[in-house]
């Protein structure tokens, strides 16, 4: 990259600027050595996020430098420390707000010595035309960090957008399309944040991608399949193994003929079911799981079902969560079935059903005496599943946060926590729970645009509404993330 002669700044010292910042992780100089400098800085904007800017520079004597961001009346913030390239280094910053003036200083470790550049001023523009269809708002006061999700807006773009507890949004990236709908959208964790882009709901006849962009948005790659095998859109996890090479978890389906008349279909049409399956880094398979092997259509009970008369292209079983068990084995919910199912990870033998028409559990201590076309099933580290009710089948309908204690040697499922929304919010589709490391739940009434956090004891402490052109937006999740840099806990 080619410097700007006319932001070229910060020839060699220490300035006043950069002394001000401060920073208790930066070291004090001391003799020995190459003092760390840098030799030019520059800010330009970054093409795919106005909330971003990219600040250049060279460096001499430094093995590690990072961006402090100082803005008027905001805060101190800063980036990480990133390694040192030769020559021209690169950092994004990130999180910025529009129409907002900046400054920003290049801090420099090396050798036990410190270093850092003159501030270099960047102002960031307003947001792009197309997010004025989109707006936020808050009640309450929500923890740190930054609400993931994706939206549908301008007709056929997805744009994913990281939003804070004010509602204001700080990260966001277009995935423009000829036709798409949103999907499943998470930060993994190597940092970057993948996308499914596509139109299948889990089994229509159409072809799909997961698109990966680093923080910045630049495009890293896209995992996709051929037919007759059709990318399923609900979730992706890439894990690294025993090896220290990736792995890619995710489903696929594939459509088989079959007498729809168990659900009043008086047909045989196609019928997609799932594949769970888990790739190597060369794209070989280690692991392949398939639904027709080991679950029935007949086991299908959540509603909707098909219309008679034009019946579309459904699938019986509908998996659309992923997770893992604190032994490693696999956790799915199955939407369709009104189950959770646990799966050996080698064998693929189903270790245990939660729900539906096989169940092998006694709910206790239930209200509602279980849950019914759910989404988001994780099990928490003191071993409990937490999953989101969306409850087509209570009555009333009713979608809630519930967390069961459960005794597989017993087979009980325990309730020990749930939250009910006042006045109650019904969704059919999507969501998502989330626990927090401060205890508190983050729970996505995403059909609803609409997002809550509260408390271990059931406290409402924070809720947020997402709206496109004044109207709920269908979002599919909204999680809470905790950096836009790299992948924390959150």
């Amino acid at each position: 990259m080619k410097l700007s002669r006319a932001l070229v700044l910060g020839i060699g010292t220490t300035t006043s600027a950069a002394v001000a910042c401060g920073s208790s992780d930066l070291m004090q100089s001391s003799p020995g050595g190459i003092p760390p400098r840098v030799i030019a800085v520059a800010v330009t904007p970054n093409p795919n996020n106005v909330l971003s800017a990219l600040v250049s520079f060279r460096a001499e004597g430094a093995d590690s430098a990072r961006v402090m961001i100082v803005g008027q009346n905001l805060p101190l913030d800063s980036t990480p420390y990133y390694p040192v390239k030769a020559g021209v280094d690169t950092i994004p910053v990130l999180g910025l707000r529009p129409s907002t003036r900046y400054g920003q200083v290049v801090q420099l470790i090396g050798a036990s010595r410190s270093g850092a550049s003159d501030t270099v001023f960047y102002a960031t523009h307003p947001l792009p035309a197309l997010l004025e269809h989109l707006s936020i708002t808050t009640t309450g006061t929500g923890g740190p960090g930054f609400t993931l999700t994706s939206v549908q807006v301008g007709g056929n773009t997805v744009v994913a957008v990281a939003f804070d507890s004010a509602g204001t949004i700080r990260w966001y990236r277009e995935f423009p399309g000829a036709e798409t709908v949103s999907g499943d959208l998470k930060q993994q964790p190597n940092g970057n944040f993948t996308l499914y882009h596509g139109l299948s709901f889990g089994s229509q006849h159409t072809e799909g991608e997961y698109i990966e962009v680093n923080p910045s948005g630049d495009s890293v790659r896209a995992i996709t399949l051929s037919p007759p095998r059709y990318l399923d859109n609900h979730e992706l996890l890439l894990t690294t193994g025993a090896d220290g090479q990736e792995r890619q978890h995710f489903f696929f389906y594939d459509h088989r003929p079959i007498d729809l008349s168990f659900v009043g279909v008086p047909a045989t049409i196609p019928l997609a079911g799932h594949h769970l399956v888990r790739l190597r880094g060369d794209g070989s398979t280690e692991f392949e799981w398939s639904a027709w092997d080991h679950i029935a259509p007949e086991e299908w009970i959540e509603p909707p079902k098909p219309d008679p008369i034009n019946p579309g292209e459904p699938d019986y079983d509908h998996p659309n969560s992923l997770g893992f068990d604190l032994d490693g084995n696999y956790i799915v919910s199955f939407r369709h079935l009104g189950q959770v199912v646990k799966i050996n990870a080698t064998t693929g033998e189903m270790m245990w059903r939660l729900g539906g028409v096989k169940n092998e559990f006694t709910f206790v201590n239930d209200p509602l005496n279980g849950f019914s076309a759910q989404h988001s099933a994780r099990i928490l580290p003191n071993g409990n599943l937490l999953l989101y009710d969306n409850g087509t089948r209570h009555d009333p309908p009713e979608s809630r946060a519930v967390e069961y204690a459960l005794d597989t040697a017993k087979k009980t499922a325990t309730l020990v926590w749930q939250f009910r929304h006042s006045p109650i919010i019904y969704t059919p589709y999507v969501g998502l729970v989330q626990r927090l490391q401060n205890g508190n739940t983050v729970i996505a009434y995403a059909q609803a645009g609409h997002v809550a956090e509260v408390a271990p004891d059931a406290t409402l402490r924070w809720e947020a509404d997402v709206k496109v052109d004044g109207q709920p937006a269908f979002c599919y999740r909204l999680s809470r993330i905790v950096s836009l840099y790299r992948y924390e806990r959150p």
